[in-house]
């Protein structure tokens, strides 16, 4: 195509398209008003930031947080730990000058470079910052000024463009009304070096057991750069990396001549060896158990809290808990806890949450960690079915066809069964069964009325399996939970606290809610009367139990799958205890049951508990009346039954008469028996003898 035909065919368009074209001018004039829409309400914020510096005082009193250490006593007085105060603590202030030079030096080249220059804040560390994020980067601008404005203002560790606004203002205040040495004494004493040490000398003790004054060049300057990262740096589990960074500040500190290449080698050279110097804690789970549970800035204000502690009995527990991890290592078994409650009161009186507090993984509190607890949950099923009108020798079928929607091939069966021993020897199918009858909504009800927890989601989230431990709950809220069957059906959340007095005299005690019924007094003295029957348990766990103590308690033990988890949960008119043995991160035990590795602790802590004095059950309450059932059947005995005696609910005995037997025995069983039976007999046959 000729060139005059295409210009001729697009020329029109050409010219068209440049009328929609802006000009330089236009640009401009579209341009300024936007940089006038933004531009405007910049400048009347940073005007109004600059009345609040120079209108608004910085108040030198404010630098004065209040924080105190708080000291926790046991029932008798006796100290457990005294706790640094969070921030700033008045009572270990240390002075800029009894802080190693070196370490203030670090601080300030690798933090803040220009803190001597600028009045707060560094407005070429923004721009750098800017920059560098524009890059894809990440830079911190904040001085040193700016991030004590936030040890003083944050109350947790959400970032916003609020709180940095705050900062900033607060920062350009305080530059105008306390020196630089002010703010770097306070800097000093205020910055986190991990592990609950607040202030540059309470990280000395607590990493080298000495004072800030006797540490070496090497050691002053590790410390000043965990501030920048308290767990990437943390010297306990992290050295490697936090040397790395030491050295590094070390090489800066040569560079911008604040030392010599002499000293930076020579600190380098200086062994490291770090360790946790903590103040004795004869109780450091119970110690956080009862943080978690005080009133809001207490820990912060800091004084005495009498908490219901037994340390004479938490020292005999913790020797008790370590004995059985050595015992069972063999089986794999590395860990193990307990919690015992006053059960009048369901005040915490001892606490082990793990052995080797400062071992890997020795600070995780089992007593408060979710875990599934097994068959520890079936003493529930049972109350909401005896609450419903059932008695201890209501039937329960231990039959593999007892519901459609639980399969179990190869767990032993027992056929049909009293809830007392179905119970007491902990058949699954039966207690499958009862919870199929009563509903699996109404156990969840029951179980979170019971403290308990949550317990998140729908019964179709846990099914059948609930029975059997589906639901994962907090040993220390299980335990007090057990108390309903001790206190009448009455229940109340566990404490750790007496009460308290902060360091300003304000008293305070425990926030709990008061007791609640979650079920009636009979049925409570029907499970506990179901728990405490040793003959119960003998069908399923045998003779010589540890449960077989001078004295009766209402006890239950659970294993979870996989024998990770092993419970026992006991409770008498004096205490409840809970016990766990297993492994924390899931991996099996060698077949070890709860009546095998819990256990043994529930027994020792009784004995502990009772001091040679036996401890007792709830009295029978009104409203119980005396029964003779056939012992197959559940039901009013007939004349060829063989009879055992129970207790029912008054009003609730049952009332048809055997129809199981005649003169000859057992004669017909309900036909949901018959694969049982059929099984049953299949078992009888004797092998024939080889041929």
């Amino acid at each position: 195509m000729p060139a005059d035909t295409l210009t001729g065919e697009i020329g029109p368009q050409v010219r068209r398209a440049r009328r929609w074209i802006p000009r330089p001018r236009a640009i401009w004039r579209r341009a300024r008003w936007g940089l006038v829409v933004t531009l405007v309400p910049f400048v009347l914020a940073l005007q109004v930031a600059m009345v609040v510096v120079l209108l608004v005082p910085f108040d030198r009193a404010d630098l004065d947080d209040g924080a105190a250490p708080l000291t926790l006593l046991d029932l008798r007085g006796q100290e457990i730990v005294t706790l640094p105060a969070l921030g700033a603590d008045r009572t270990r202030w240390t002075e800029l000058g009894s802080i190693p030079t070196i370490a203030i030096s670090a601080v300030v080249e690798s933090e803040d470079e220009r803190f001597y220059e600028h009045r707060g804040v560094d407005g070429l560390g923004v721009l750098r910052a800017v920059w560098l994020d524009l890059q894809g980067g990440r830079y911190g601008a904040s001085t040193l000024t700016m991030q004590l404005a936030r040890m003083l203002t944050a109350k947790t560790n959400t970032r916003t463009v609020g709180a940095k606004i705050t900062e900033t203002l607060l920062a350009l205040r305080m530059e105008r009304a306390v020196d630089k040495r002010t703010i770097l004494e306070q800097w000093m004493n205020r910055a986190y070096f991990g592990n609950g040490a607040y202030g540059f000398d309470a990280a000395a003790r607590l990493y080298f057991g000495r004072p800030a004054t006797a540490l070496s060049d090497g050691e002053a300057v590790l410390l000043a750069v965990i501030p920048r990262a308290p767990t990437g740096y943390d010297p306990l589990t992290h050295l490697p990396a936090t040397l790395r960074r030491r050295d590094y500040v070390l090489d800066l500190l040569v560079k911008r001549g604040a030392i010599t290449a002499e000293t930076a080698f020579a600190a380098k050279a200086t062994p490291i060896a770090v360790a946790r110097h903590a103040p004795t804690n004869q109780a450091p789970h119970f110690t956080q158990y009862v943080v978690d549970e005080l009133p809001p800035g207490v820990r912060q204000a800091g004084g005495v809290v009498h908490t219901s502690l037994d340390l004479e009995l938490q020292r005999v527990l913790q020797r008790r808990v370590s004995e059985q991890i050595a015992a069972l290592a063999h089986k794999n078994l590395d860990q193990a806890g307990l919690v015992v409650i006053d059960a009048q009161t369901l005040q915490v009186r001892a606490m082990v949450g793990s052995i080797g507090w400062a071992s890997p993984g020795g600070q995780i509190n089992i007593t408060t960690r979710r875990r599934h607890p097994g068959s520890a949950l079936k003493p529930f099923v049972y109350a909401t079915a005896i609450e419903r009108g059932a008695n201890p020798a209501t039937i329960a079928w231990d039959i593999r066809e007892t519901n459609p929607d639980f399969y179990s091939p190869h767990a032993p069966e027992h056929g049909p069964t009293r809830y007392r021993e179905a119970l007491g020897s902990s058949y699954n199918f039966a207690a499958v069964d009862v919870l199929a009858d009563v509903g699996i909504a109404r156990v969840l009800t029951l179980l979170r009325e019971a403290g308990v927890g949550a317990l998140p989601g729908t019964p179709d989230d846990y099914g059948l399996r609930l029975a059997l431990g589906a639901a994962k709950v907090r040993l220390v809220d299980l335990t007090g939970a057990y108390g309903a069957f001790v206190n009448g059906g009455m229940v109340r959340a566990p404490t750790g606290i007496e009460y308290g007095v902060t360091s300003t005299g304000n008293r305070f005690t425990s926030k709990r809610s008061p007791a609640r019924r979650i079920f009636s007094a009979q049925t409570a003295w029907l499970v506990s009367d179901m728990l405490a029957d040793p003959e119960a348990r003998r069908p399923g766990f045998g003779m010589e139990l540890p449960l077989d103590l001078p004295f009766p308690i209402a006890a239950k033990t659970g294993t979870a799958r996989g024998f990770t988890d092993t419970w026992a949960i006991g409770a008498t008119r004096e205490a409840i205890v809970g016990t766990w043995a297993g492994t924390f991160d899931g991996t099996p035990t060698q077949g070890i049951v709860g009546m095998d590795a819990a256990a043994p602790l529930l027994r020792d802590a009784m004995l502990a508990i009772a001091g040679g004095v036996p401890l007792t059950l709830p009295a029978r309450p009104d409203g119980i009346e005396d029964i003779e059932v056939c012992a197959s059947s559940g039901m009013r005995a007939g004349e060829h039954c063989p009879r055992v005696r129970d207790h029912a609910t008054h009003g609730h005995a049952p009332s048809e008469t055997c129809t199981w037997h005649d003169a000859t025995g057992v004669t017909r069983y309900p036909e949901r028996a018959n694969g049982w039976l059929q099984r049953r007999r299949f078992r009888a046959v004797p092998a024939r003898p080889a041929q």
